[in-house]
């Protein structure tokens, strides 16, 4: 199965909506496209074709906070265990595929305006106490989700060479050592696992100076959904997919789960093009 992020949208979302309504595509609902607001959970709720939703969305309902599942600070991360808890129900009734994804943790706190930038004054926490405190709401997410037929996902995050110091990770979930981890961690749980961001993992692996498909290969295995888009190498741009994405190759093997188009701003011509090099 196929979806279209809101993020793709270039023009009125109600477009896309339309065009997509009765189509064998999806849309996945995210805050990246339709924005910050609480009331996308209706338009969400009402679209009549196949949907899901993704990690921050519908956005903020107070004041705009940063999504951490490994924070320690309490209100931050009750919060965000809020926020998932809501969206494992959204999607336990509302949903084709029944998975919520969400964001690895940070180890550290983040404020909003570090988002999508290199972040200013970052010191790298304790990583055994955010590590704890991860671990904690992950239990918590799969076990409410277990009980909703809902299966947890988390993507793994991007690290930019301006984030890294060459020594501390700031991130969970950036390479493939603790993405394995982390799933093996909690491999007896059925409903977990990974959704893979081709992107993020591009533009961490040049960071880190690490092999792209060697990393993917040690991860492979824990791939239950997928995120598709392209960059340079060096930043998560979100770049249109064309005859040289470095995950063409793998496409194949994962026919038959659900993947996503996350590729900025594009006229629906141009997406059908972009779902024709998916479709291949």
């Amino acid at each position: 199965m196929i979806y279209l992020s809101t993020l793709s949208f270039l023009n009125a979302p109600s477009d896309y909506f339309h065009e997509f309504r009765n189509s064998d595509y999806g849309i996945e609902f995210s805050s990246g496209g339709l924005g910050h607001n609480y009331n996308n959970y209706k338009k969400f709720e009402e679209f009549n074709g196949k949907k899901i939703l993704h990690n921050y969305f519908p956005g903020y309902k107070t004041a705009p906070f940063v999504l951490n599942l490994s924070s320690l600070d309490y209100e931050i991360k009750k919060r965000s265990l809020k926020h998932c808890f809501r969206n494992i129900d959204k999607t336990s009734r509302f949903s084709s595929d029944k998975f919520f994804a969400v964001h690895a943790g940070f180890i550290l706190d983040l404020k909003v305006s570090d988002l999508g930038k290199p972040v200013k004054d970052m010191v790298v926490g304790n990583v055994d106490e955010y590590k704890k405190s991860f671990y904690d709401s992950l239990d918590q997410l799969i076990n409410y989700g277990k009980k909703k037929n809902v299966t947890i996902l988390i993507e793994n995050n991007v690290l930019i060479k301006e984030n890294y110091d060459g020594l501390n990770l700031p991130f969970f979930a950036v390479e493939s050592g603790n993405i394995s981890n982390i799933l093996e961690d909690f491999s007896s749980y059925q409903n977990f696992g990974l959704l893979l961001d081709t992107a993020h993992l591009k533009v961490s692996c040049t960071t880190l100076g690490l092999n792209l498909r060697e990393e993917y290969n040690k991860i492979k295995k824990y791939i239950k959904a997928i995120h598709h888009s392209d960059n340079d190498g060096n930043y998560d741009t979100n770049s249109k997919l064309d005859k040289d994405y470095w995950f063409l190759d793998f496409l194949p093997e994962f026919k038959n789960i659900p993947n996503v188009l996350e590729v900025k701003n594009l006229s629906i011509k141009e997406l059908y093009s972009q779902l024709k090099i998916l479709n291949q």
